[in-house]
């Protein structure tokens, strides 16, 4: 195994990111038949404060290339199996409709009905590799989406991306739903050991205690090895000090555990650059990080992964927008994860302001709408779009499971599913 800590410059390109956007006002009327002036109004400043933005930002102005992708032999047949539901949901639970509807709490999104569906395989039959989508979630309390996690197998081994809410508890529901390939053999005590953060917000951070104490708990002797943004070293710190009594309980209570594989090593990626580089290797894969554009954070980032048995090339690019270090990353790819935000439906967002103005002068720093994914893809060429953290707003009885996913594909988006818990890619 071959450990680059600091990791190396592959470019001197200077971070960029932009907002752009050339959709009609016609798209952000949140289908209303009679849309009022005022709202006509507010979507017309919406866009041109987007306009506005991408003027601002675009400080490259080289001719980019716009590469051509084809649709893949079994897209249609996925897309169907996809669409596919079961007559209530796929756990048959109970559904009431609640009286309330309480943004990040009961909105349509996390309804039972919704979820009628049960994971898929998508992976390609002539790979070894596999991509798990272990929670897809967002910040808002779902039952049905676990927090973002993800997991890269490669020769039988996981690499895991991200470490949302309810980590532990994914992976034992990916293993027991998943038909088509036997985790079980995948996520074994053993084999938890790699963690790469794109980024430090709770939402992708939270379920790390599960996954450095959770499996310690029940026997693993490996120490778990964290890497990410500058104050991942910090917060793995934390973390260690904050159930420093849960671990001494168990060396020096009745159990007797011994405390190896009770600890984690924090791993924070050289701020100093913009492009890193290569940060991990080994026989499987080689793992390079990328800076990318979310909010405020000042240190995002996108892990390029290569698989060395099948030489795919897998980009997991966290939250985000348009921006120059998630091209690079992107670039030539087989598949990208990757979040989305509507932009159709965006008056209905629970969160950035008042009206559509607002709500893209505050969204759009965060997230990605669909022109912006149109454009990774135009100048990169990945080939295949796996969507996670889906933000997916519209009126509770308008709500489509695969609304977020149609409108992608409006937007010209090739070859993109939207993802759910335990899918095989």
């Amino acid at each position: 195994m071959r450990v680059i800590s600091k990791g190396c410059v592959l470019t001197s390109l200077v971070l960029f990111s932009s907002a752009v956007f050339a959709e009609t006002t016609a798209d952000t009327n949140n289908n209303q038949a009679n849309p009022s002036a005022e709202t006509n109004k507010q979507n017309a400043e919406a866009l041109q404060y987007q306009r506005s933005v991408a003027t601002r930002q675009a400080q490259d102005t080289e001719p980019k290339k716009v590469y051509e992708v084809k649709t893949l032999p079994d897209y249609q047949e996925n897309l169907k199996l996809g669409a596919g539901t079961t007559k209530q949901n796929y756990l048959n639970d109970p559904f009431k409709r609640p009286t309330i509807i309480t943004p990040g709490i009961t909105a349509a999104e996390t309804w039972p009905i919704h979820y009628n569906r049960a994971p898929l395989d998508r992976s390609p039959k002539d790979k070894s590799s596999k991509i798990v989508t272990l929670g897809t979630g967002t910040p808002m309390a779902n039952t049905y989406r676990f927090g973002p996690a993800n997991a890269l197998i490669v020769n039988g081994y996981p690499y895991f991306v991200d470490c949302g809410e309810g980590w532990f508890r994914a992976i034992n529901r990916s293993i027991l739903t998943q038909k088509n390939y036997d985790l079980s053999k995948v996520f074994v005590l053993k084999n938890f050991k790699y963690m790469f953060l794109t980024h430090l917000h709770e939402d992708h951070t939270v379920g790390l205690p599960s996954f450095i104490l959770g499996p310690y708990k029940w026997g693993a002797t490996s120490e778990r090895i964290i890497y990410g943004p500058k104050g991942t070293f910090d917060m793995i710190t934390n973390i260690e000090k904050a159930w420093t009594q849960d671990v001494q309980e168990m060396v020096q209570g009745s159990t007797h555990t011994s405390p190896e594989g009770g600890t984690a090593m924090g791993a924070d990626i050289d701020p100093a650059v913009e492009f890193p580089g290569a940060i991990y290797e080994d026989d499987n894969v080689k793992v390079e990080a990328f800076r990318t554009s979310h909010g405020a954070l000042r240190y995002t980032y996108a892990y390029r992964f290569t698989t060395k048995p099948d030489n795919r090339v897998i980009v997991f690019g966290g939250d985000g927008h348009y921006s120059k270090g998630l091209v690079e990353a992107t670039k030539g790819a087989d598949v990208l994860v990757i979040e989305g935000f509507t932009w159709k439906n965006l008056k209905d967002a629970p969160w950035g302001g008042d009206d559509v103005k607002q709500k893209a002068q505050e969204v759009s720093p965060y997230h990605m709408f669909p022109q912006q994914l149109k454009l990774i893809q135009d100048e990169t060429g990945v080939k295949e779009i796996v969507m996670t953290h889906e933000q997916n707003y519209s009126k509770p009885d308008n709500f489509d499971r695969l609304g977020l996913l149609k409108e992608m594909q409006a937007a010209g988006v090739k070859n993109i599913y939207s993802a759910m818990d335990g899918d095989l890619y």
